[in-house]
């Protein structure tokens, strides 16, 4: 029993096989992925009869047809996730304004306890985590609480070596301390 030379299954002869030029056989779904690729016989290379491939248009449309539509999806399913992305990002940031308010208007537990709703991940490597952190140390300072705020702040400058504010704070949360030498250090890294 001959076998396709594309898939290397067996070809039974109720399958209607198809063949090229010097008789190399294929499956006919096999040739129709084929011709969507290349309209050379993948054994020898000789090009297909205008007849076979005449014979398997309309499949070969409709396979491009399904591959053009699934690209489009696909397409679509990224702009979406796109817009999912900013969209929380929107959504994330409009949250941060809200407790920078309270902030200002020096309503300090209610921003802690705001913040404390966010997630923040225990390595800080992404934005809002480096955001909420430096929210947490700044509030803590604010609230004269530098033992917090020396801990919410060394974190983030350990994950984040360059966020100048943090060091700001830092500095600023040493020096109430009065831990001279680190609150030099902490000042030194405000660019």
């Amino acid at each position: 029993m001959p076998s396709c030379i594309i898939c290397h299954m067996n070809i039974n002869e109720e399958e209607d096989p198809k063949q090229c030029p010097n008789g190399h056989l294929v499956h006919k779904d096999c040739l129709i992925e084929w011709l969507t690729h290349s309209k050379t016989c993948p054994l020898c290379s000789e090009p297909y009869s205008l007849e076979i491939i005449q014979s398997l248009q309309n499949l070969l449309d409709a396979r491009e047809k399904e591959k053009e539509e699934a690209r489009k999806k696909e397409e679509n399913k990224e702009i979406i996730a796109k817009i999912e992305r900013v969209a929380e990002k929107i959504a994330f940031l409009s949250y941060i304004e809200q407790i920078e308010k309270l902030i200002e208007s020096k309503e300090y537990d209610q921003a802690l306890e705001r913040l404390g709703m966010l997630e923040c991940e225990q390595n800080l490597l992404d934005y809002k985590s480096q955001k909420i952190m430096f929210l947490r140390g700044k509030i803590n300072f604010l609230k004269e609480r530098y033992d917090l705020s020396i801990n919410c702040l060394f974190k983030l400058v350990k994950a984040k070596f360059d966020y100048p504010d943090a060091f700001l704070y830092l500095g600023k949360s040493y020096e109430h301390l009065g831990l001279t030498e680190k609150a030099k250090w902490a000042y030194e890294r405000v660019k």
